[in-house]
């Protein structure tokens, strides 16, 4: 169960950015209270590949943290103060959202009378249920949802009644930094993109995704703060294996959809950047995609590339 948790939280909280969409309003849903700031021993991982006149930085990122993480750290500060560009996954910013308003609602929300319990057997929609009266969605709210949507927005609802914030996830940060500092910004997909990803996936993955989150939800509630803290301590290894099971991501559709097919096309980008552009680039993705074998590192180093951690 734990795996099965932290496959949940990766894909909510390490994969889908633009999901934040209409998932949760952390802004108001979140009571904010002082507690006491958390500083790890060890930082979150940081990669260098470099050819004769590019430096690419690569660094993992969760989306969302509790406004006490404390993560920053030199070597990330100074190979962000030499990159000239910052690459993110996609532009998730208030305008984008109110483009993609639309696009949620037919995506993931049912239009012509489909109901989500219809999909679900007794047992799946018990579980479904408790999930839901732990993070507060009614169940007439939550019929309206496609099985992928239910996912993300059960899972969201829960991170952010723990504590968690897309406010203070590394991307919200990493994004004023960058415009403070008058850096250009690119993406490497589109929020769109983002949405594609779990919105067609079969039928089936998208129960199995629902059901094993919302039994997550009930049995290992802060399993979430054990994620973070691997990510934080910079634990690559245990990211990967948390990854690296199949069955533990779904099935090989969702993983070939969430990991390895967004991996190879970024790692082509990479190398593109490397033999177009000369200077110093900063890329900041979500953790998982930089952790085991069908990771961006290690598809660089297949395509002759030196990449060296930091």
């Amino acid at each position: 169960m734990r795996k099965v948790f932290k496959k949940i939280a990766l894909f909510a909280s390490v994969f889908a950015l633009a999901l934040t969409l209409g998932a949760c309003n952390d802004k108001t849903d979140l009571q904010v209270v002082e507690k006491q700031v958390v500083v790890f021993d060890k930082k979150p991982a940081l990669w260098l590949v470099k050819d004769e006149d590019t430096n690419v930085y690569l660094f993992g990122t969760v989306h969302v943290l509790k406004p006490e993480t404390r993560w920053k750290n030199p070597k990330f500060e100074l190979a962000f103060a030499k990159s000239d560009v910052v690459y993110q996954e996609a532009d998730v910013s208030e305008g984008v959202q109110r483009v993609l308003a639309q696009l949620v609602t037919t995506l993931g929300l049912y239009s012509d009378g489909g109901n989500l319990f219809e999909l679900l057997d007794d047992a799946q929609e018990k579980e479904v249920l408790e999930a839901a009266e732990i993070v507060g969605l009614p169940k007439e709210a939550l019929s309206r949802m496609k099985p992928w949507f239910a996912a993300i927005g059960l899972t969201q609802m829960h991170m952010v009644k723990s504590g968690y914030s897309v406010d203070s996830g590394v991307e919200a940060i990493i994004t004023a930094k960058a415009k403070e500092a008058h850096k250009a910004i690119r993406y490497l997909e589109t929020a769109e993109q983002q949405l594609r990803f779990l919105a067609e996936l079969p039928l089936h993955s998208q129960v199995e995704f629902l059901v094993s989150g919302s039994e997550a939800i009930e049995d290992t509630p802060d399993m979430l703060d054990d994620l973070v803290e691997d990510w934080a301590e910079g634990d690559v290894a245990g990211i990967a294996e948390m990854i690296s099971d199949v069955d533990n991501m779904g099935d090989r559709i969702v993983y070939n959809a969430m990991l390895v097919n967004r991996n190879q096309n970024w790692a082509r980008q990479i190398q593109k950047l490397m033999d177009d552009e000369a200077g110093t680039f900063f890329i900041a993705v979500g953790a998982a995609h930089l952790a085991g074998d069908d990771s961006v590192i290690v598809l660089l180093r297949d395509q002759g590339e030196t990449v060296v951690r930091q």
